[in-house]
């Protein structure tokens, strides 16, 4: 049986590979983790009609799961599961005709308890979507895998 072993700098791809191979409603959502490094993530999420509100634009809420999810992301890849304590999202333009939405992070904060990420979402045109600040707390649950 093979021993389990703490994420580090030298097993982002065990991380990512956790995270996409994971049962839950990132992966319902189809959402994907293709980039993780020390504070960084980046998530895609190809669209289609089950993401759509009724003016045919991407939901809000769809856009704010994977603002949520690059942010959780990235603040794990400090080694430690992360809970959401708050996120705040400005939608900059309507994700209308879109066919992928892609999160990237930007590590603000780095503290004992308190991780914060700023997160952009942009289409396969590289316009941007929304801009959102994401604050996560440590649950100081290390990351074995």
């Amino acid at each position: 049986m093979e021993e389990k072993q703490k994420v580090t700098a030298m097993e982002f791809d065990k991380l990512m590979d956790y995270r996409n191979d994971f049962p839950g409603f990132t992966r319902q959502m189809g959402m994907k983790v293709t980039e993780i490094s020390d504070g960084f993530a980046r998530v895609e999420m190809d669209i289609d009609e089950k993401s759509a509100n009724p003016i045919g634009s991407v939901h809000g809420g769809v856009i704010y799961a994977l603002a949520d999810t690059a942010g959780g992301v990235a603040a794990t890849s400090k080694g430690s599961f992360v809970t959401t304590v708050t996120g705040n999202i400005n939608y900059l333009n309507p994700a209308i005709g879109v066919k992928k939405l892609i999160a990237t992070t930007r590590e603000l904060k780095v503290g004992k308890n308190v991780l914060v990420y700023d997160v952009s979402i942009t289409d396969e045109k590289e316009r941007s979507i929304a801009e959102a600040r994401m604050t996560f707390y440590s649950l100081h649950k290390e990351v074995i895998l």
